[in-house]
């Protein structure tokens, strides 16, 4: 069963998130907002796994009346399956590979992105209109995507729009270190040293991984193994094993 309250609209939650993983990040993640090693936000109770080799197996869940259908697969070599198929005709949602390690109690489904570099473009200038003008992009000269600025009293993390993100003159008025960020797994790709008066407007190249990054929590609700628990957007389903 899915974990959310309220269920209807918790799989329109669901879905809305499943759009936003395959958008950012499977062209995966998990957008994510939070370090994956994270507490899980869920009222569920992970059971400590003394010999992860309890955890190998194919694991599955469906709805049948909404035509969803969940596989996750931990295999014995550490390979790992992360699928979702939807609808009438069980057309993939999602289908990911990757691997799986156990850090417990927390299970991780992930995968193992090449290197990914952000490349000054130019020399910084100083501009008096803004507190902060960054502009990223790709090598062929479009935008970049899936990246975001952030610096110590920021309220979070500003994703970029069409691969830029511009703050007001007055929002920084302290030098500040800023950093730009992979929204994916929150990698810190550049930092910024920026002070009242200095340089204030950056270009960059953005070079991404040959593959975004995802990495799907999950745990274990019994100490054999045999039901995992597992991020689904901000929900998560329970996975019964069917096979070894």
């Amino acid at each position: 069963m899915l974990t959310v309250s309220k269920a209807n609209r918790g799989k329109r939650v669901m879905y809305r998130r499943l759009k936003e993983i395959v958008r950012v990040a499977c062209p995966l993640l998990l957008g994510i907002a939070s370090p994956a090693f994270a507490q899980l936000p869920s009222n569920s109770l992970p059971a400590f796994i003394s010999d992860e080799r309890v955890l190998i197996g194919k694991y599955h869940y469906e709805e049948t009346n909404d035509g969803f259908k969940m596989d996750v697969h931990l295999n014995a070599d550490h390979t790992a399956l992360y699928r979702i198929r939807t609808g009438k005709d069980e057309a993939d949602f999602i289908n990911l590979a990757g691997f799986w390690t156990l850090d417990n109690p927390y299970i991780h489904i992930h995968n193992k992105p090449g290197p990914v570099r952000l490349e000054p473009t130019g020399t910084p200038v100083h501009d008096p209109s803004v507190g902060l003008s960054v502009v990223v992009m790709n090598a062929d000269g479009s935008p970049a995507e899936g990246l975001g600025v952030t610096w110590a009293d920021a309220h979070g993390l500003y994703m970029m729009s069409a691969g830029g993100h511009t703050v007001r003159p007055n929002e920084i008025t302290q030098p500040t270190t800023v950093e730009l960020v992979r929204s994916s797994d929150r990698k810190i790709l550049r930092t910024i040293a920026l002070k009242p008066g200095g340089p204030n407007s950056f270009r960059f190249t953005y070079y991404p991984s040959d593959q975004e990054p995802f990495d799907f929590p999950g745990i274990a609700l019994d100490a054999g193994g045999d039901t995992i628990e597992v991020e689904v957007g901000t929900a998560q389903a329970k996975l019964r094993r069917v096979s070894k």
